[in-house]
């Protein structure tokens, strides 16, 4: 898969920097469209259904508020703008047939996962920082859109952009749909890794034989030599990271909420143990 339009969505926070990099990385080959956004949902949302619900809100108290809202916003802009001009890209609102990377930057003020879901479906990928303040990934407007509502694979960002983007790809493999079209988003960049190691939890034989074959689907294709490693953990998270982390890995592909919806409304299970902990890229889809 080409990623020939990506969606940034830029907080306003110091992660964005590693989030900018991570996709000039990626698309740098590609002659890609980055589209830059920010979204500040409406004073409104907060005062009505939000976190000031009920409370009496004096004019003060909104002033300081749109102006907190602006100085984010302000923080975003500088950010991306500081980004494209010292990667030497150029800006353009649309297509031109250019053979250079171009961008664009949007701002708006509407419900943030709403607006992101909406304007990620019509791009190719989300590049999404995990933001470097107290991190709670069930009050992540952003993430929620990204993940439920684009249908589009999502790029997570957290910490620094690794030594080796390309150096080893680990693929958690758990034989679901949700795996395979993680991995079919992902086939651009496994393509580009030097090494590639398929995860898989337990000691499951079944797992074990899907995991084999999608080692020679790997190798039909062309790409680097796969290993299969596994890890008896009780924690599938846990002993995702490890792996990734002893095999100094630059990226991992996973499937995102592989159970029931309704049991990871609140972020549980190996994916809220990912977002919250990894410093490794995840690419992933749900």
């Amino acid at each position: 898969m080409t990623y020939r339009v990506v969606l940034v969505p830029v907080l306003g926070d110091p992660a964005d920097t590693a989030a900018l990099a991570i996709t000039g990385t990626l698309v740098g080959q590609m002659r890609s469209h980055i589209v830059g956004l920010h979204v500040r949902s409406p004073i409104s949302m907060a005062v009505s259904g939000g976190m000031f619900e009920g409370a009496y809100m004096s004019p003060d108290i909104l002033t300081s508020l749109e102006d907190a809202r602006q100085t984010v916003a302000a923080a975003a802009r500088d950010s991306f703008r500081r980004w494209q001009e010292a990667s030497g890209i150029e800006m353009a609102a649309a297509p031109g047939g250019s053979a250079t990377l171009s961008a664009e930057w949007n701002e708006v003020e509407a419900a943030v996962s709403t607006e992101i879901g909406s304007r990620g479906r019509t791009t190719d990928l989300v590049v999404l920082a995990r933001s470097s303040r107290e991190y709670s990934a069930p009050t992540d407007d952003a993430l929620h859109g990204a993940l439920f509502y684009t249908g589009r694979p999502v790029l997570l960002v957290s910490g620094a952009p690794p030594a080796d983007l390309f150096g080893t790809a680990v693929v958690a493999w758990n034989d679901s749909r949700e795996a395979a079209h993680a991995l079919a988003a992902a086939w651009s960049l496994l393509g580009r890794a030097k090494r590639i190691v398929i995860f898989i939890s337990g000691e499951d034989d079944a797992l074990r034989r899907s995991a084999d074959r999608l080692v020679t689907h790997l190798a039909w294709r062309g790409y680097a030599a796969a290993t299969v490693v596994s890890d008896a953990s009780q924690d599938a998270g846990v002993g995702l990271l490890a792996v990734a982390n002893r095999e100094g890995a630059g990226l991992i592909v996973m499937g995102a909420y592989s159970h029931s919806r309704l049991r990871h409304l609140v972020f549980g299970g190996v994916t809220s143990h990912i977002f919250k902990n990894t410093t490794i890229p995840v690419l992933m889809a749900h």
